[in-house]
């Protein structure tokens, strides 16, 4: 074998390396990287969509997966990709895919509900979902927080979203009333919040109501503001007479609340803290009222000791100082007595507001020493009568200076007691008990009977043929006074005439002659007869009743 022939299969397998490489065609680079450009478009689609959350609704309420939005502010953020029932079957789940921008929002403050129309007699909203369709609405706070993917959604929506500024405060009262839910809050009569929501306190003594006053009103919030609720109307009878009051249109089907300040506390700072507790008063009367109310002080408090019966006296009756109000009464109760012989005696706790006495931030040294001065020169408690139909009784602080000297008794538990005198509800009682007892000594039968007598009479007048002549005649009088008075005219221009005549004979007459004399003086009579009765016809032209009246 010849050298060339070993040689011939290298260079073979050198050819056919070199014919591989050569049938590596740019053309199939092209597919590739389309392939590959899909892939990271599909890669960076992947990484930068948006969460996906699930949202627990009682009912789905109009949501199409694929179609329903969900909204922010008027803006799509999302999408609703599936609804499902949930595994208690008594729910929905709806799963929302959500932009990326809003992520970090999502936290436990975050709040889902979708949007219908919604009409009821608090409002009136959602009625542009009756063409677009129902939309689910999102609300979320300012700061970002740990991430959430699940979510139990609202089942009404909330009045307030979380970035309205304003003041959310807390209002407690006895009784719910006619404040709903959407009801609206006044002040001097312009509607500036509403109210949020309802509820009992934990032990069910009290309804406290959420309200949200709007920026800039809620400035107008002080630590002695007072609250009040409204039902639209509120009627007043005082001694500058009757009054009524409208707070507006809304309130009167949904109720209201209503808050004021007296002119001295706008000087103080307004109140900036979220969840401040506020009373609830019934009346913009009692909410007044209270203005000059402290807290339930006990260093204010003072007792009296009445001897025998307090039947009418309740809790929180008025304690009166010369016809104003300067306190309340918070309890009553009763001593047995020791002996058969003693009487019981009911000790009466008198709370009282200084400040209705003039008596600003007093201690309760100043306090015990301006009301035992008043009781060393005669200042007593006197129960007295209240309401004459109920029976009820009040706590009166009346002076009576014969009996200064005694003071009060620091002594006595649990607070200081006050001397007290004899109730006038003994006399008022008896003075009552004799006009009832001579009121039935009156001879009501022969009363009766003697009245009755008296209306048989009249009927029996009314009845008599000449009572019913009477129309006739009066009509045929008064036709007979018509006639003469169309002929007045006629005789006043008949008495001018005669008296002109009479001038025209005197023209031809001696000034000095008796016949001259005579007509003259006639003349005269007939000018005056005749001015006599054109103003008579004139007076009854005027006033046709006249001849019947006299005037």
């Amino acid at each position: 074998m010849s050298a060339s022939s070993e040689r011939a299969p290298a260079n073979a397998r050198v050819e056919r390396a070199a014919n591989l490489s050569a049938r590596v065609s740019l053309a199939w680079l092209l597919p590739l990287g389309a392939v590959l450009f899909a892939g990271w478009v599909l890669w960076q689609s992947y990484i930068q969509r948006g969460p996906l959350v699930e949202i627990s609704f009682d009912k789905a309420g109009g949501v199409i997966a694929g179609e329903t939005r969900v909204r922010r502010n008027d803006v799509d953020v999302g999408r609703v990709e599936s609804v499902m029932l949930a595994d208690d079957l008594d729910s929905v789940v709806v799963s929302v895919r959500l932009d990326p921008q809003v992520a970090s929002y999502l936290d436990d403050d975050t709040r889902f509900w979708i949007v219908n129309a919604r009409i009821n007699t608090t409002e009136i909203s959602g009625l542009s979902t009756l063409l677009s369709g129902s939309y689910i609405e999102v609300d979320w706070d300012d700061v970002p927080g740990e991430r959430q993917y699940e979510f139990v959604g609202l089942t009404e929506p909330p009045l307030t979203t979380r970035g309205t500024p304003g003041l959310r405060l807390t209002l407690n009262a006895d009784e719910a009333g006619y404040i709903y839910v959407g009801s609206p809050v006044f002040l001097r009569q312009i509607e500036v919040g509403r109210v949020e929501r309802r509820r009992l306190n934990e032990d069910a003594t009290q309804v406290l109501f959420d309200i949200f006053i709007e920026a800039p009103h809620h400035r107008n919030v002080y630590p002695d503001t007072r609250f009040y609720g409204v039902s639209g109307v509120e009627g007043k009878i005082g001694s500058d007479g009757a009054s009524v009051r409208v707070e507006s249109i809304a309130a009167l089907f949904t109720g209201g609340i209503a808050f004021e300040n007296p002119p001295e506390v706008t000087s103080a700072e307004p109140v900036t803290v979220t969840g401040s507790k506020y009373k609830l008063f019934d009346s913009r009367t009692e909410a007044r009222e209270s203005l000059f109310d402290g807290e339930d002080d006990h260093q204010y408090r003072l007792i009296a000791q009445f001897k025998g019966s307090v039947k009418g006296l309740r809790r929180d009756a008025p304690i009166e100082y010369n016809g104003i109000v300067v306190g309340k009464v918070r309890s009553v109760s009763v001593s047995l007595p020791q002996t058969a012989a003693e009487s019981s005696t009911a000790t009466v706790v008198l709370q009282f507001q200084p400040r209705r006495l003039g008596l600003v931030d007093a201690t309760q040294e100043d306090w015990h020493a301006t009301v035992n001065t008043f009781v060393e020169s005669g200042l007593r408690v006197q129960l007295a009568t209240g309401n004459l139909l109920t029976g009820s009784l009040i706590v009166k602080l009346v002076t009576k200076p014969e009996l200064d000297g005694e003071s009060i008794d620091f002594s006595a538990e649990p607070y200081p007691s006050v001397p007290v005198i004899a109730s006038n509800v003994e006399a008022v009682t008896a003075d009552v008990e004799t006009l009832i007892k001579n009121l039935s000594e009156l001879p009501l039968d022969s009363m009766v009977t003697a009245a009755t007598q008296v209306l048989e009479e009249t009927r029996q007048l009314l009845a008599s043929p000449d009572v019913a002549q009477l129309p006739a005649q009066l009509a045929s009088s008064m036709s007979s006074l018509a006639d003469a008075t169309a002929s007045l005219p006629a005789m006043v221009q008949s008495l001018t005439q005669t008296s002109d005549n009479a001038n025209d004979v005197l023209e031809g007459l001696s000034p000095d002659s008796e016949i001259y004399i005579e007509l003259s003086a006639a003349a005269r009579e007939l000018r005056v007869a005749a001015k006599s009765i054109a103003a008579f016809a004139e007076l009854l032209e005027e006033n046709p009743n006249a001849i019947l009246t006299g005037r």
